[in-house]
C-alpha cells in the first residue's frame, strides 16, 4: 500500500529507507544538541570564558569539516551502506569517550573525534537519490531534513532535564544503546549502493583548509585577550587568509580537489554551496547567542535554569519537522529560487527583530521572533541542499554533498566562536552580594554583544537571498 506526501506517493521501498535513516538522523542530532544547554554549565565546570567554551561546538564542526569531503569521496567509491556502517561505528565509539572527558581539552579533542558524525546526514542523501525515482526523492529529502527538529526537539528537554539533575556527561550516555541497535538495523535494512567512482583524497587541500580555519578561530578567539584592533589579531586573520587562498590555488590544479572550485562557474551548484557556509555561521552564532541571553541573570538575559531553557529551545525545532515536507512540495510546485529568495528574505528580518528583542526583554517576544525566523531558517537548509543534488550528476552525489557539508561547517565553526568573542569583548557588571555595606559586582556578556551577534546572523541570511536571485530555472 502506498501512502502520500503533498499529493506524492511514496513507495513501501522508500518508506522503508526512510525509516532507517530518519532514525538515525534523529539520534545524532540528539547527541549533537544534547550540549547545547549546558555550554554555561561547561564553562563553569572547566573554568573557561565564552569565547574557549565556543570550541565545545567549534570543534565538532571543524574536524567535520574535515571528515565530510573524505567520507564522501569514499562513499562514492565504495558504497554508502559500507562507509556509513563504519562512520557510525567511529561515532559510537567517540560518544561514549566524550561522556568521560576529565579536562577541557581532552573534551575538545573528543568533540572534534565526534566531527564524524557530521558526515552521516550526507551519505544517507545520496543513499536515497541512488535509489529512489526522481519524483520522490525532493520529499523524502525533507523528510530526513525535518527529522533534524525531531532529534533537537528530543534532545532540548530531555537533555536539559537529564543535565539539570545529574550531568550532561550521562545525557551523552543516554545515547548509546539506541546508536548500538540503529547500527544493527542499518545494516540489516539498508541496500548496497550501486555508483563506484575510484578518486584519491586531496589531502594536501585538505590540510590547507582545516589549518586555514583553526588560525581564524584562535585569532578570533584570542580577540577580547589580544584587542581587536592588535597586531597580533589582524596578523593571525591574515596568515589563516593566506593559507586560504593557498587552498584554492591548490584546488584548481589538483585533479581530485575536495571543492571542485569549477563547480561554482554553475549557479545552482555554486549558490547552495556559498549559502551553506554563510546560513551556516550565522545559525551556529544565533543559537550560541540565544542559549546564553537565556540562562544569563537579569537584566540581561532571563536567569533560566538548564532545563527551562531546554524546555523553551524544543518547541521552536519542530517547526522544521513540518516544514521540511512541505518545503518540499513548494520546490515542486513555485521552483527552488522563489522559495530560497523568500525564506532567506524571511530569516533577515527574523535577524534584525531579534536584535531588537535584546533591549525589549520581554520573553515571549523573543520567542514569537525566534519561530519567525526558523520558519525562514527551515526553507533555506532544505531548499539549499535539494537543489545542489537536482544539479548534480548521480556518479558524484557522495561527493558534492560532502563538499555541501564541509562549506556549511565552514561556517558552523567560525560562528561559535565570534559570539564567544563578542560575549568575552563586551562586558557589564552585574551585583552578587553586598558585603559589609559594599556592593560587590561580577561580570557577564553585555547586550551588546547579542545584538551584535543577531545583525550579523541578519546579514549573512540577507547574503543567501542575493545569491538565490542567481539560480536558474
Amino acid at each position: 500500500m502506498l501512502r502520500s506526501v503533498g499529493g506524492v506517493r511514496l513507495s513501501p521501498e522508500a518508506w522503508r529507507y526512510l525509516a532507517v535513516l530518519a532514525s538515525i538522523s534523529i539520534a545524532t542530532m540528539y547527541v549533537e544538541m544534547v550540549v547545547m544547554p549546558s555550554l554555561l554549565t561547561i564553562e563553569r565546570q572547566y573554568g573557561v570564558t565564552e569565547s574557549e567554551v565556543s570550541w565545545v561546538l567549534s570543534a565538532e564542526t571543524l574536524a567535520g569539516l574535515a571528515f565530510a569531503p573524505i567520507l564522501g569521496k569514499l562513499a562514492d567509491t565504495y558504497g554508502r551502506k559500507k562507509v556509513l556502517l563504519i562512520t557510525l561505528m567511529v561515532y559510537f565509539v567517540a560518544v561514549f569517550l566524550t561522556s568521560m572527558a576529565p579536562t577541557f581539552s581532552i573534551l575538545v579533542m573528543l568533540r572534534a573525534i565526534q566531527g564524524i558524525g557530521l558526515s552521516i546526514n550526507p551519505i544517507a542523501y545520496t543513499l536515497l537519490r541512488d535509489r529512489l525515482p526522481p519524483r520522490e526523492w525532493p520529499i523524502a529529502q525533507g523528510i530526513i531534513a525535518s527529522t533534524l527538529a525531531i532529534g533537537a526537539a528530543v534532545a532540548l528537554p530531555i537533555g536539559a532535564y537529564l543535565a539539570q539533575y545529574y550531568s550532561w556527561q550521562f545525557a551523552y550516555e543516554t545515547a548509546l544503546p539506541v546508536l548500538a541497535v540503529l547500527i544493527l538495523v542499518a545494516y540489516l535494512v539498508l541496500p548496497e549502493s550501486e555508483a563506484r567512482v575510484s578518486e584519491s583524497i586531496d589531502y594536501i587541500g585538505l590540510a590547507l583548509l582545516a589549518v586555514s580555519f583553526v588560525i581564524l578561530g584562535y585569532s578570533f578567539t584570542e580577540a577580547p585577550t589580544w584587542g581587536w584592533l592588535s597586531e597580533n589579531f589582524w596578523l593571525g586573520i591574515a596568515l589563516g587568509l593566506a593559507v586560504l587562498f593557498l587552498f584554492i590555488n591548490h584546488e584548481l590544479s589538483t585533479q581530485n580537489p575536495i571543492i571542485d572550485i569549477r563547480d561554482f562557474s554553475n549557479p545552482n551548484i555554486a549558490v547552495p554551496l556559498l549559502s551553506s557556509f554563510v546560513a551556516g555561521f550565522g545559525m551556529f552564532l544565533s543559537f550560541q547567542a540565544l542559549v546564553f541571553i537565556f540562562e544569563l541573570p537579569k537584566p540581561i538575559g532571563y536567569s533560566m535554569t538548564i532545563l527551562k531553557t531546554g524546555l523553551t529551545l524544543a518547541p521552536i525545532s519542530l517547526i522544521m519537522l513540518f516544514a521540511g515536507p512541505l518545503y518540499g512540495v513548494l520546490m515542486s510546485t513555485i521552483g527552488y529560487r522563489r522559495v530560497l529568495v523568500v525564506t532567506s528574505g524571511i530569516a533577515t528580518i527574523g535577524g534584525l527583530l531579534m536584535a531588537a528583542t535584546v533591549y525589549v526583554h520581554e520573553l515571549m517576544v523573543t520567542i514569537l521572533v525566534m519561530i519567525f525566523s526558523m520558519i525562514g531558517i527551515a526553507g533555506m537548509t532544505v531548499t539549499r541542499i535539494t537543489l545542489l543534488i537536482a544539479s548534480t550528476s548521480r556518479e558524484r552525489m557522495a561527493t558534492m554533498t560532502g563538499t555541501n557539508t564541509a562549506m556549511r561547517l565552514m561556517g558552523n565553526t567560525l560562528g561559535p566562536v565570534i559570539a564567544g568573542s563578542l560575549e568575552t569583548t563586551y562586558r557589564t557588571p552585574i551585583l552578587a552580594y553586598y558585603l559589609n555595606g559594599m556592593p560587590i559586582f561580577y561580570e557577564v556578556p553585555g547586550r551588546e554583544a547579542f545584538v551584535l551577534s543577531f545583525m550579523i546572523a541578519a546579514a549573512t541570511a540577507f547574503m543567501v537571498m542575493v545569491m538565490s536571485t542567481k539560480v536558474t530555472k
